[in-house]
């Protein structure tokens, strides 16, 4: 993508999104135009997004397992398939990065379009407190909207939100449960065909964000992430992690990291902004982490309005359908496992600020408006060409825990040909909070062997 057909990108995605901005809410609408969560309550006037209607239920026969869904629409017809040949009839309603697979590999990769459901199903607490936000003039963000204030823990911090690092924070502190969750976490590495497996290990995160009653918890404190190796043997017994705090201005991230040979903790200042991740062969920077990780400081982010896209959603078969082999083709994932449902999202673009340094100049993300989870992302280098895009997998964890959850999500490297999938694994979710003692980096690197 040149830079003319950048700017008449930028321009598109602007003029569709603001169709959808127009209207503006005030706190008393939630719950009524608006859902609790600050979702448009009402459906398209086409009725190809459907109304909300309290998400997604426990399916009738359908039984969760020990970190494993059933597809409740396993039964259900695409609606229309897009393909390299009618992909500019759709265009207003994809990506960039879409655009660019559908274009690059026309005989192979195509999307299809399955009927929309708005599965975001949330418990009262997060719904109360989200509510308690949206009046509150404690919830804010501060530092030019760098920190968000503690006095919106336990709810979305921005349900009527006034500007893009708004909408960022909520899909920061997106909400995914209260208490620790973990999985088993694979990363693989396209390269012209051949599957490499750069990284397994037992992820474990939570957010004290949302652990409002957990003893010794730091209500400074985000979110943290760690993660024990146990593949590929070269790395086997390492381990690492970081932790993420509401005002970075003040606690900036603490990044560690733990290797065999030197047997200690150390911390790990490069885990941050554009440093390639290692773990993920190089297919992602340490702020493309779940799409976007860390502080947003470097880049100006702007607030563009709602847009209706074609993002991925209700993935179970991508998850547990489709084993390595099937889902990984050469190029691109599998369009035979991929589910894409049409819904809006909120459009926020950053620009790389004129007095920093990034690889990347430009980034659009695409946030789903009933889940807040980052669908869709695109990102520019400075020659205005497509750098990389990404797209993160949406489920309903119906039954227990009963939340949307995104915990696996896939980088294209279009400068490099190469693409990764990450966070392959079997999810398992704890039903009590962690233990402050197990989540101490010392504690963490005691119980690594080779």
């Amino acid at each position: 993508m040149h830079i003319h057909s950048l700017a008449l990108g930028l321009l598109g995605v602007a003029l569709a999104a603001q169709a959808l901005a127009q209207q503006s809410y005030t706190p008393e609408d939630l719950g009524g135009e608006l859902t609790r969560f600050g979702a448009i309550a009402a459906g398209n006037a086409d009725g190809t997004i459907p109304p909300y209607e309290g998400g997604l239920k426990e399916p009738a026969g359908l039984q969760p397992g020990d970190g494993n869904w059933p597809d409740p629409f396993a039964d259900e017809k695409p609606r229309l398939r897009i393909t390299a040949a009618n992909a500019e009839q759709y265009a207003e309603q994809l990506s960039a990065g879409q655009m660019r697979l559908l274009k690059q590999f026309p005989d192979s990769y195509y999307m299809d379009i399955y009927p929309t459901h708005r599965t975001a199903a949330f418990p009262e607490h997060f719904l109360a407190a989200t509510e308690r936000n949206a009046r509150s003039a404690e919830c804010k963000v501060f530092n030019d909207g760098l920190s968000v204030a503690e006095a919106c823990r336990g709810g979305l911090p921005f349900p009527l939100p006034g500007n893009g690092r708004e909408v960022m924070w909520n899909y920061i502190l997106n909400y995914q449960g209260v208490n620790g969750w973990d999985w088993n976490h694979s990363a693989y590495v396209v390269n012209q065909g051949h599957v490499t497996l750069t990284n397994t290990n037992q992820s474990t995160g939570e957010k004290p964000f949302y652990q409002l009653d957990v003893p010794g918890r730091d209500p400074a404190m985000a979110q943290r992430i760690w993660s024990r190796i146990v593949a590929p043997a070269r790395t086997a017994g390492q381990a690492n992690g970081y932790w993420d705090y509401l005002d970075p201005v003040k606690t900036s991230r603490y990044a560690w990291s733990y290797t065999t040979g030197q047997r200690r903790v150390r911390q790990a200042p490069e885990f941050n902004y554009d440093t390639p991740n290692s773990a993920f062969g190089g297919v992602a920077f340490y702020d493309e982490i779940f799409l976007f990780s860390g502080k947003m400081d470097r880049f100006d982010w702007k607030l563009v309005g709602r847009r209706e896209m074609f993002i991925p959603y209700s993935n179970y078969k991508l998850k547990w359908g489709c084993d390595r082999k099937t889902k990984l083709m050469p190029g691109h994932i599998n369009p035979t496992c991929e589910r894409f449902e049409l819904h809006r999202v909120w459009v926020v673009e950053a620009t790389r600020k004129a007095d920093t340094r990034h690889a990347q100049k430009k980034r659009r993300y695409y946030i789903d408006e009933d889940t807040f989870g980052a669908a869709l992302y695109d990102a520019w280098d400075d020659a205005g060409e497509l750098f990389r895009s990404g797209a993160q997998y949406n489920i309903q964890a119906y039954g227990v825990p009963d939340n949307p959850q995104q915990d696996s999500y896939s980088l294209y490297d279009f400068t490099r040909d190469q693409y990764g999938m990450f966070g392959n694994g079997p999810t398992r979710y704890r039903k009590a909070p962690i233990a402050e003692r197990e989540a101490n980096p010392q504690t963490i690197a005691g119980g690594q062997t080779r």
